[in-house]
């Protein structure tokens, strides 16, 4: 969305909270994150409102700016690029304004500025992008009276790509949201990445799913399974992804991958009877089956296996990646994306 002059990446809408200065990034519906869950588990009403992978973005021809931003529930990482480089990172203390001051990098006073182009982004773009786990409120932009615009269509990547997941997708348990597998993923391919993952509350609603599908993108992916295994058995699990990929062919995008689960203790558990061992079998199939069922060759069905390879990806809780097992997963997925997605858009500027 467009608005104060630059472009709110991943955000839904801009929102006025009684009692707060600021607007608070939030990057679903509002009617829509008030209305998900179940009884044992509404976490992704607060979680929709978590600020992971949004990003402000603008250009400016001032040599310096300020930006005025609140994080709330805790402490939230920030990293400020221009263009694809990453110029630094701060760090927003939870319930305190913070003003942060960027100055353009001296070294750019010396250099052919042109050269400079990525991948992704044209090198005079600045990026804020807001790390896991808060809410984020923008309070102001001062470019000193100087110039401020968002962004066009030719200064960014050409392909859109909309993640929806678990805490996995949403960067769980990365020391740097940058790290996130979509994120490296994204960065490799040469595309731009809007995260609607939902932490411990990936469980498929149908207002997700009619959400997901009128979202103007080229490209989604779903990585679906390991929040459902403790609140649902097989039939509901069944209904609910039938349903997903059912109201995802209204879809514009030209390719949708749908990720089973990665690898997990549910693999190796020794109580066979456990929900994690039995679901962890038949999830992955009831997704797989899905897949074949829908009859849309925009559907590409991708093994978590294929992107989380071995245990070594993992943290100690055999649930999340690490950082190093995030950006490996991020390189094997860019693979994915790139090699099975015949319909989709490739864009890469050449340096």
């Amino acid at each position: 969305m467009i608005d104060y002059g630059m472009e709110f990446h991943n955000v839904d809408h801009l929102e006025d909270v009684e009692g707060m200065g600021g607007k608070k990034l939030c990057r679903f519906p509002r009617d829509l994150s008030r209305s998900l869950g179940v009884a044992g588990n509404r976490n992704a009403r607060f979680r929709a409102d978590r600020a992971h992978g949004c990003e402000l973005r603008f250009v400016t021809e001032s040599k310096y700016f300020d930006v005025a931003l609140t994080a709330v529930e805790q402490d939230i990482d920030v990293l400020i690029y221009k263009g694809d480089l990453l110029h630094k990172k701060e760090v927003l203390k939870a319930g305190v304004c913070t003003v942060l001051h960027v100055e353009d990098p001296p070294v750019y006073e010396i250099v052919n500025k042109n050269m400079l182009t990525g991948k992704q982004f044209a090198p005079w773009i600045w990026r804020i992008q807001f790390g896991m786990n808060g809410a984020i409120y923008f309070h102001y932009i001062d470019t000193y009276e100087s110039t401020l615009r968002p962004p066009n269509k030719e200064e960014k990547p050409a392909v859109l790509w909309a993640a929806y997941g678990s805490s996995i997708t949403c960067g769980s348990v990365t020391n740097l949201y940058s790290n996130s597998y979509i994120n490296q993923a994204a960065v490799t391919a040469g595309w731009d990445v809007m995260n609607k993952g939902l932490s411990g509350s990936c469980l498929c609603e149908r207002e997700v799913a009619d959400y997901l599908s009128e979202l103007s993108v080229d490209v989604l992916s779903l990585e679906i399974g390991v929040n459902m295994v403790l609140f649902f058995d097989e039939k509901e699990a069944c209904k609910r992804v039938e349903y997903l990929l059912e109201a995802l062919k209204k879809s514009r995008a030209r390719d949708i991958f749908v990720i089973d689960m990665f690898p997990n203790k549910g693999l190796i558990a020794l109580d066979q009877d456990s929900a994690y061992y039995r679901h962890y079998r038949s999830f992955k199939e009831i997704v797989r089956q899905a897949v074949l069922k829908v009859g849309d060759h925009r559907f590409h069905l991708v093994k978590g296996e294929e992107i989380l390879k071995d245990f070594t990806y993992l943290s100690t809780d055999l649930l999340h990646p690490s950082d190093n097992g995030h950006i490996r997963m991020g390189a094997n997925l860019a693979d994915q994306l790139t090699g099975r997605g015949k319909g989709v858009l490739q864009h890469e500027r050449a340096i």
